[in-house]
């Protein structure tokens, strides 16, 4: 991702949330980008507190903010932050500001934790699944446990015009990481979802030529999008795209799975694709969704 030039890294100061920004700042240092990060002080949070201490709003607001300012500033100096790395702190619901915070700066990636203070083994918090879906720019949903470069990769592939960014990301990460990148493409026999039986009888004189088909193109599609990186190119055929990128992903030890938010069908109305929804509910590592051009 050596074209980056604004980040921004919402943090919580959960585990998940360290690793975003310690995450954040390494890719913000390797591409001398601005690096913006936010804390939102939850706003139903500090209501219930000053009610319980019978204080004001404003006044209990006033304490939070500069309890968050201290922790924030630690944060930043054990992460290593670059030279003139931005930080703000606001009081709010935290969806909202930060899509307001995307709106105003337009980051190029928006880096977060994949789950918050409710660690989980699998799968990403409600906030992840959201910042996924509503976030217009490319975003980066990271593992706990995986501040550090990425070293293996699985790029999904549909064909799509999105996955040609896909593929394109997962070779700039590649050579800034050294990582080694599987391209993946997930199909299905098309006679296996028809309720007409007579084509099973047909489905074994195709499946060895489709398979030949789809790894020349597969082969010819990372030839064009992704030159001159380790990396091989995988045909898995199974009715279920989620659960077979998850499945692969666990298998090989892959760090960061990165796929396009909708494939072929690029349905205006589908904020996020169904197969990208899978993953977000079982991927056991980190994730990069890319999103479709604007037009």
């Amino acid at each position: 991702m050596n074209t980056l030039k604004t980040i921004l890294v919402p943090v919580d100061f959960s585990a998940g949330s360290r690793s975003a920004l310690d995450q954040a700042a390494r890719l913000a240092g390797l591409n001398s980008a601005v690096l913006h990060v936010l804390h939102v002080v939850d706003l139903a949070a500090v209501g219930m507190i000053a009610d319980s201490r019978k204080m004001s709003f404003e006044r209990q607001a006033a304490i939070a903010t500069e309890g968050a300012r201290e922790a924030l500033v630690r944060w930043l100096a054990q992460a290593g932050a670059p030279d003139g790395c931005q930080s703000t702190i606001v009081v709010g619901v935290p969806l909202h500001e930060i899509l307001e915070h995307v709106k105003t700066l337009k980051p190029d990636l928006v880096v977060a934790g994949i789950t918050g203070s409710g660690e989980s083994e699998a799968g990403a918090g409600s906030l992840a699944h959201r910042l996924a879906r509503k976030v217009p720019a490319k975003v980066l949903l990271v593992r706990a446990n995986h501040p550090n470069a990425f070293r293996k990769i699985v790029a999904c592939i549909d064909f799509s015009e999105t996955a040609r960014e896909v593929a394109a990301q997962a070779r700039r990460i590649a050579i800034q990481d050294g990582a080694r990148v599987d391209f993946l493409h997930v199909w299905q026999e098309p006679w296996l979802s028809t309720p007409y039986a007579y084509l099973a009888t047909v489905a074994a004189e195709f499946v060895a030529e489709r398979r030949q088909h789809l790894r020349a193109v597969l082969q010819q599609f990372v030839g064009e999008t992704a030159p001159d990186i380790e990396s091989s190119e995988v045909l898995v055929n199974k009715t279920n795209y989620g659960n077979a990128i998850a499945a692969h992903a666990e298998k090989t030890g892959a760090d960061l799975v990165s796929i396009g938010a909708k494939g072929q069908t690029n349905l205006r109305y589908v904020l996020l694709g169904s197969t990208a929804e899978r993953l977000l509910s079982r991927l056991p590592c980190s994730l990069l969704v890319v999103k479709p051009a604007v037009e």
